[in-house]
């Protein structure tokens, strides 16, 4: 059944004044409350329908396959009019009716069980269990400490990496509760008494003889004391119904942890089509989806449309979801649920595994995390399928027939970053049993509160630095300041893509120097990860370049890295630079105010830079961010779609999102920060930014290993010769055709990239004014 069309609006702004008028009349007559909402809701049916209803046929219209949340730095925004581009939109306009809405709607499915539904406690909307008690009294705070007995449950969304939790916390040894604790072949099934066994002999790992999975399994394990008891140890629930399982099996005297491992709700949905078209050992399989396209799947009526609100507030497949509930879902979520997301899972687990207590140093622990995240390109019960781009009609349909979904998942995304320093602040050891949980929830409190912003890996990390203007400039040494006092600072070079940056780490590899980018994070390679160390690569190869065992190339890989101390104190190996496109990041997380970075860049022209970029994802199927559809495309097409990136330096530079636009102030803030924070160097003046920067590195240029790097990267033969011309600084090179300067394509490109290239200017004017420095 699609959701009731009255409960969600996406009103004109203008509409507001009138609704406040009308809440203030609802508090004292509820009556009229109800009838005014749903009466503005109706006169803006026919918007309503065009903005939050697309059709199948309106969806057409938005069949953009340039899009998506993971797209290239070359691809723009979404269109606005689609389901991602108005997300924050449409959470805003549920904010704002949430806020308007203070009288409870009545329910309009007779029978319903009012328990299951949202009732308001302080004018703000629960879920509650049957005494009328916030069900949240059940499950253990976000904020509160771990103990050892701590019973945790985890929500098995389905197609969201549950099946890997569980075979990740098999192989740790913990005691589940899944479907086979019921298996006839065990003999426990029809017992009355709780039996905890292992059920294979070759597989250190226990379950109980229960069933937690769905309703009527969850109420069987209340009644025999699954948790209330305190029989089993090490307990960790799995259940596809949360709401029935945090009412049954828990209470306010035996509290719950509960994790959940979540998903864009789309992908999720388009998964699980995929996944029962050939599943025939599943209950939900349907032979008849096999040649069912995608698109006409996502018009058919379906028991999955906001499944997590409805799963959250305890809701049937039948009845309506409403803001109440998705209110309710975010309320529940943000005090009591440890989150995850499927895309960062790595992340996610390893804070499941410090909120549940798991030290990752013991062997076992270690070495399951190991099998399941060690190798980047293995993947557990991968359900391979054609995936859906964003803004195509089918991304449109299912966004909006999951709209209250779509907007938990935003609100789960934001608390993946909010929940970072919380989680990471519980201690290296759970609580003892005896110890009180209250010390530790105000200890907790006033770190979620007080933290600084800038210590979380955040997609939104650019708020920090508004918040806090000054805070990451302090961590970057002055230009002028005097080079090599590796005491106080390292070296930190902003790989600025496809300007050469791939050359200047091949330069000084060459020269034998340690470095700090990638390459070290990669889990290929089999080298310790719990310390810092130093080791070389492709040893085995004869290159004898040498990395730090970090990635600095990812918000989570700079985390990780924080949390090894790199940087941080002396007894740790020495790292010469530091290379990673996030300035911003890496300079607040690994440089403070007693070490400092010491910034250095080499900078290509903003329209050269886009069009190799162009070039190189059209034809790189390995990257993430390849687009297809521009490998049929010209230059002049490409430039002429405005698919590029749009001043993507600036955007950096001041700390802001590739969707948030940039002006003239933010082009002042960058020039102030390159004048007085970079050494600069030009990528069409190579050797000369080379030298500079040997100075600033304290290379030794008489040193004959170090000559025959420079003359071997370097663009000019230092012998004389002047034939053997750009050559292993162009190893890299990704050969392809030029944008003439007045060309259409270099005017489209232009026009986008203006306040980049005017900062290119800057950086041209800087790189003559640095002379001095060197001379």
């Amino acid at each position: 059944m699609s959701d009731d069309k009255s409960t969600i609006t996406s009103l004109p702004r203008s509409n507001t004044t009138n609704m406040t008028s009308l809440e203030q009349w609802a508090k004292h007559k509820k009556v009229l409350g109800i009838a005014a909402i749903l009466a503005l809701c109706l006169i803006n049916f026919l918007e309503l329908q065009s903005s939050l209803e697309p059709s199948a046929t309106s969806s057409s219209d938005n069949n953009d396959e340039g899009g998506g949340e993971r797209r290239s730095l070359l691809t723009p925004p979404p269109q606005p009019q689609s389901i991602d581009a108005n997300l924050d939109a449409l959470a805003n306009t549920v904010n704002e009716l949430e806020e308007m809405m203070t009288a409870d709607l009545s329910d309009r499915d007779s029978g319903m069980n009012s328990t299951s539904r949202p009732q308001l406690v302080d004018n703000a909307a629960v879920i509650v269990d049957e005494h009328n008690h916030p069900l949240s009294d059940h499950l253990i705070s976000i904020n509160d400490n771990p103990r050892r007995s701590d019973a945790s449950l985890f929500w098995h969304i389905p197609k969201s990496g549950g099946t890997t939790a569980k075979s990740l916390y098999r192989c740790m040894g913990k005691t589940l509760t899944i479907r086979l604790g019921i298996d006839p072949r065990f003999n426990h099934h029809e017992s009355d008494e709780l039996v905890v066994f292992q059920p294979w002999e070759n597989e250190d790992w226990k379950t109980v003889n229960v069933d937690t999975t769905l309703a009527g399994g969850i109420v069987r394990a209340g009644e025999m004391g699954l948790v209330t008891s305190g029989k089993v140890d090490d307990l960790m629930i799995f259940t596809m119904d949360p709401n029935t399982a945090v009412k049954h099996l828990f209470d306010e005297q035996h509290k719950g942890r509960m994790l959940a491992l979540f998903r864009n709700p789309v992908e999720r949905v388009v998964s699980k089509f995929y996944y029962l078209q050939h599943a025939s050992w599943e209950p939900g399989y349907n032979p008849s989806w096999v040649d069912l396209p995608l698109l006409e799947y996502a018009k058919l009526p379906s028991e999955d449309d906001n499944f997590m609100v409805r799963k959250l507030v305890g809701k049937k497949y039948w009845e309506n979801v409403d803001v109440k509930d998705l209110q309710a879902a975010k309320e529940l979520v943000t005090n009591s649920v440890v989150v995850g997301i499927m895309s960062e899972a790595e992340e996610s687990f390893k804070r499941f595994n410090v909120a549940l207590g798991m030290d990752e140093k013991v062997e076992r622990n270690r070495a399951c995390m190991h099998d399941f995240f060690g190798d980047v390109d293995e993947s557990k019960n991968s359900n391979e399928h054609q995936k859906v781009k964003p803004d195509t009609p089918e991304w449109n349909l299912l966004a909006e027939k999951n709209k209250f979904d779509m907007a938990l998942y935003a609100h789960v995304e934001r608390l993946f970053e909010e929940q970072h320093e919380i989680i990471h602040s519980y201690g290296k050891t759970p609580l003892a049993d005896n110890a009180p949980r209250a010390e530790a929830t105000a200890i907790q409190r006033d770190v979620a509160v007080s933290a600084p912003v800038n210590v979380q890996p955040a997609k939104f990390w650019w708020v920090a630095d508004r918040q806090d203007p000054e805070s990451f400039k302090s961590h970057l040494a002055d230009v002028g300041a005097p080079f090599g006092n590796r005491s106080t600072e390292t070296p930190f070079f902003w790989h600025v893509p496809k300007a050469g940056g791939t050359a200047i780490q091949n330069l000084y590899w060459c020269m034998g120097m340690t470095l700090a980018n990638e390459v070290g994070g990669n889990r290929r390679f089999d080298v310790v990860r719990h310390m810092l160390v130093e080791f070389q690569p492709w040893k085995d190869r004869g290159n004898m370049a040498k990395v730090i065992n970090v990635d600095v190339t990812t918000h989570n890989g700079i985390i990780n890295a924080k949390n090894l101390g790199f940087l941080a104190h002396d007894n740790q190996p020495k790292t010469d630079f530091l290379s990673t496109s996030q300035f911003h990041y890496a300079s607040m997380m690994l440089y403070s105010v007693n070490h400092k970075a010491r910034m250095f860049a080499l900078f290509r022209h903003p329209v050269q830079r886009a069009v190799s970029k162009f070039h190189y994802l059209s034809k790189a199927t390995w990257e993430p961010t390849y687009d297809e559809h521009w490998a049929s495309m010209t230059l002049e097409e490409w430039a002429a779609s405005d698919w590029g990136e749009s001043n993507w330096m600036v955007h950096q530079l001041v700390g802001k999102d590739s969707k948030t636009p940039v002006d003239m102030e933010d082009l002042e803030a960058a020039k102030e920060i390159l004048g007085t924070k970079f050494v600069v160097g030009l990528m069409d003046k190579f050797d000369e930014s080379v030298s500079r920067f040997n100075r600033l590195l304290g290379v030794d240029e008489s040193d004959p290993k170090n000559q025959q790097c420079i003359e071997d990267f370097t663009s000019t033969d230092k012998a004389g010769a002047g034939t053997d011309a750009k050559k292993k600084n162009l190893s890299n090179r990704n050969i392809h055709e030029e944008a003439e300067e007045g060309s259409p394509a270099w005017i489209s490109l232009t026009s986008v990239n203006f306040l980049d290239v005017m900062l290119y200017q800057f950086i041209e004017h800087q790189f003559e004014e640095q002379r001095v420095l060197f001379d």
